[in-house]
């Protein structure tokens, strides 16, 4: 499903660490016409719904019980904006592992696109481990296989040449969107082709009460 894109959207996965909002962002793009006029919503639905169950799935058993997952979100941001749709998790909303000691810590998960550079890049700071599955800031084998099963699941609904969903997950930069020469969304976007998880705990200092990355 290669470019020009039919439409665009930014899903928000919404949870908290210890009272705080731990919120993650990511981009997604379809060229899929069902009508015309597409029919958004039911598209908008399902995505937010296939990003969910990733997260109850296969996050939560990689993350601290001090994590609660409360909602995914879907917008459409392409060729305009939506209302945002909202899938709701369950009863399975908290972390598995043990708990962690501070709530700055994450981890990292490095993101490679077709798009060379850094706007081909990005970053994804997942909740982090419980502090026993952490030594010396170094993630458990264990855990990290478990952070690799997310991102299978990610990859196998939303990258490659047999994707399971309508969608295709990739990076988006605001910058190249927004350029007069050689912008727009067909340009911005590029789709993953690569998640690799970080052995090491990363640190999110913008993370306090009230915000989140």
């Amino acid at each position: 499903m290669p470019a020009p894109w039919s439409g665009g959207a930014l899903v928000r996965i919404v949870g908290k660490i210890q009272q705080q909002d731990c919120i993650n962002t990511l981009h997604f793009a379809t060229n899929t016409v069902v009508n015309d006029p597409i029919d958004w919503e039911p598209l908008l639905v399902a995505l937010a719904a296939a990003v969910l169950a990733c997260v109850v799935e296969q996050l939560l058993p990689a993350v601290t019980e001090d994590y609660e997952v409360d909602h995914v979100e879907a917008i459409r941001i392409h060729p305009d904006h939506s209302d945002p749709v909202f899938a709701t998790a369950g009863a399975e909303r908290l972390g598995q592992l043990g708990p962690a000691s501070v709530s700055f810590a994450a981890s990292l998960v490095n993101i490679r696109s077709t798009r060379g550079g850094r706007r081909g890049h990005g970053k994804l700071f997942l909740a982090p481990p419980g502090e026993a599955d952490t030594t010396g800031s170094k993630i458990s084998a264990q855990t990290m296989a478990a952070i690799t099963q997310f991102l299978l699941c990610l990859a196998g609904k939303f990258t490659g040449a047999n994707p399971t969903t309508e969608w295709r997950l990739g990076v988006f930069s605001q910058t190249q969107f927004k350029q007069l020469v050689g912008g727009g969304f067909d340009n911005a976007f590029a789709p993953v082709t690569q998640m690799s998880p970080s052995a090491t705990l990363a640190v999110i200092s913008s993370r306090k009460i009230g915000h989140g990355n």
